[in-house]
C-alpha cells in the first residue's frame, strides 16, 4: 500500500513538473510584492526610484527563470511532457479561468464596489491550479482562504476600496508566491531525490 501510494505521489510530481518547481515563483512573488508597495505610504523608497527598482526586478526575474530551470534540470533530471495529458487544463486556465481573474481585478479596481470580487476568484483559481497540477502541498489551501480573507478585509471596513485594496492585494499574493514556491521546492525535494551524475 505504502509503495503504491509513493508511485502515485511520484507520478503526480513529475506529470506536472513544471508546477512543483518553487523557486521558479520566488523571483516572481518580489516583482508582485514591490508592485503593491508602488506609489504608497509603506514603500521604503522614493517615488521616482520605484519604477527603476520594478523594471531592474523585472530584468532580474527574466535573467533568473532559465538559470532555475537549469537547476532543476541538473538536480532532478528532466520530464518530457505529454501535450494531450494537459490539454484541458490548458484550455480551461486561457478561456476561463486567466479571464475571470483579470475580469475581477478590473471590476475592482475601475467599479470600486463593496465586496472585493478578486477574493473568490482567485481563491477558486488558486484550488483550480492545485487541484490541476497533482494536488498534495496543503499550503495551497491555506493561500487560497487568504484570498478570501482580503474580501473580509474590505467588506468590514479594514482596507479602503480601490487602489489600497489592490496594493494589500498584491502584497499578500507575493507572499503567497514567495512562501508558496519555497514550500513547493522543499515538497519537491522530498519527493523526488537529486539525480546522482557519477
Amino acid at each position: 500500500m505504502t509503495m503504491n501510494y509513493e508511485v502515485e505521489r511520484i507520478r503526480r510530481v513529475t506529470s506536472n513538473y513544471f508546477f512543483w518547481q518553487g523557486l521558479r515563483w520566488v523571483p516572481i512573488g518580489v516583482v508582485v510584492m514591490a508592485l503593491g508597495l508602488r506609489r504608497t505610504n509603506w514603500s521604503p523608497i522614493a517615488d521616482a526610484w520605484e519604477d527603476l527598482l520594478l523594471l531592474c526586478l523585472i530584468v532580474l526575474v527574466t535573467v533568473l527563470s532559465p538559470l532555475i530551470g537549469v537547476y532543476y534540470r541538473r538536480s532532478f533530471g528532466d520530464v518530457r511532457d505529454d501535450p494531450d495529458a494537459h490539454q484541458r487544463r490548458e484550455m480551461m486556465k486561457w478561456l476561463l479561468v486567466y479571464p475571470l481573474m483579470i475580469l475581477s481585478l478590473v471590476i475592482d479596481i475601475k467599479f470600486r464596489p463593496a465586496f472585493f470580487v478578486t477574493g473568490p476568484v482567485w481563491c477558486s483559481g488558486i484550488l483550480a491550479y492545485w487541484l490541476s497540477t497533482g494536488r498534495g502541498r496543503p499550503h495551497y489551501l491555506i493561500a487560497s482562504m487568504s484570498m478570501l480573507g482580503l474580501s473580509a478585509l474590505q467588506w468590514f471596513g479594514f482596507v479602503e476600496r480601490g487602489k489600497q485594496m489592490f496594493s494589500v492585494f498584491a502584497l499578500v499574493l507575493g507572499a503567497i508566491y514567495i512562501i508558496g514556491g519555497l514550500l513547493d521546492h522543499r515538497e519537491l525535494c522530498r519527493i523526488l531525490r537529486p539525480v546522482n551524475r557519477s
